[in-house]
């Protein structure tokens, strides 16, 4: 078994999966349009112990990881003490329990808190599924916020993909401020004249921007990759992660004079917040008890090429309501 990275394959899909990377999808490909669905890491992945003041832009910065128990650096007034930026589990080797060509089980301990942190990956068709468990293994209670970081690969004119339903977006973050203030209303779709938040820009024009929505009752979203006429659609249990967040960023992060990044990514988590004592705050990071576990899925689905837009929006099921 090679340790550095693990193949999955069927006839439609290929997932890597590397442990010694934060356990990350490195790559989730297409097999009849060789299409990439993730982004490669544009910097050089270097094995460093895990620290609680690293940076997360210093790791690989590409493809599905995993934020646990924050996204954002959170303090030592933090209940449980300070976790690092972007959380324990993306700086960790990560043990593999098994893995076969179509699927794979691994596991890795925080440093931070006392939690065990277990995927199970599996290929079904055109999808991949993931299933998360998370165990507090110590003799006190502790909380976390969890949000999945799947970065996604984009070009100039592919689409994001939301239901109806959502007509506004809370914007969390946007570089230089160019859409607002952190707490402000963004309309969905349309931002405003020639500002169509779903249609994705060049890789030159220097924005980024971080949303939040209550999760679609579906619990699904979609990137449409125009040029080949496919998308990758999530999927994800609303009861356990009923927040979803929204990262747009064409080269406007992280800032300075070297690569800058290009993606997109569609973040299910279960709280609205960037950072674990603002969850703690506002009531919204899960409470484990000494033993007690949490469980939840998200399944990414690679729609056959030759796909429609408005196909995808079909699949989109999700009666319209309002914000």
């Amino acid at each position: 078994m090679n340790r550095d990275h693990l193949l999955l394959q069927n006839a439609n899909l290929s997932v890597t999966v590397r442990p010694r990377e934060g356990g990350r999808v490195s790559s989730l490909r297409s097999l009849q349009t060789n299409l990439e669905f993730l982004t490669q890491s544009q910097w050089k992945v270097r094995s460093k112990p895990p620290r609680m003041d690293a940076s997360f832009r210093d790791g690989p910065c590409a493809g599905i990881e995993e934020c646990l128990p924050t996204v954002g650096m959170s303090g030592k007034e933090t209940q449980g003490g300070p976790a690092p930026d972007h959380g324990d589990f993306w700086q960790l080797v990560w043990e593999v329990d098994r893995a076969s060509a179509f699927e794979a089980r691994l596991h890795a301990d925080g440093f931070s808190r006392t939690l065990r942190f277990t995927k199970q990956l599996a290929l079904e068709d055109s999808s991949l599924r993931i299933l998360y468990n998370v165990q507090n293994t110590g003799d006190e209670p502790q909380s976390f916020l969890y949000a999945c970081h799947p970065l996604l690969s984009i070009e100039d004119g592919d689409r994001v993909v939301l239901p109806d339903e959502i007509r506004s977006l809370r914007l969390d973050y946007s570089c230089a401020g160019r859409l607002g203030e952190r707490g402000d209303t963004v309309a969905w779709p349309h931002a405003g004249p020639n500002l169509e938040l779903d249609v994705v820009r060049p890789s030159d024009v220097g924005t980024a921007e971080m949303f939040y929505t209550a999760s679609p009752r579906e619990g699904q979203c979609a990137l449409y990759r125009s040029a080949l006429r496919q998308a990758l659609l999530l999927s994800f249990d609303t009861a356990k992660l009923p927040f979803l967040g929204i990262w747009l960023c064409y080269g406007g992060w992280p800032g300075g004079n070297g690569a800058q990044q290009y993606a997109v990514a569609f973040e299910p988590t279960n709280s609205p917040c960037n950072t674990l004592i603002e969850a703690q705050r506002q009531e919204s990071a899960i409470l484990l008890q000494p033993e007690a576990t949490f469980e939840w899925e998200i399944c990414f689905e690679v729609t056959r090429p030759g796909t429609s837009i408005q196909d995808l929006r079909d699949a989109i099921v999700s009666p319209k309501r309002t914000y």
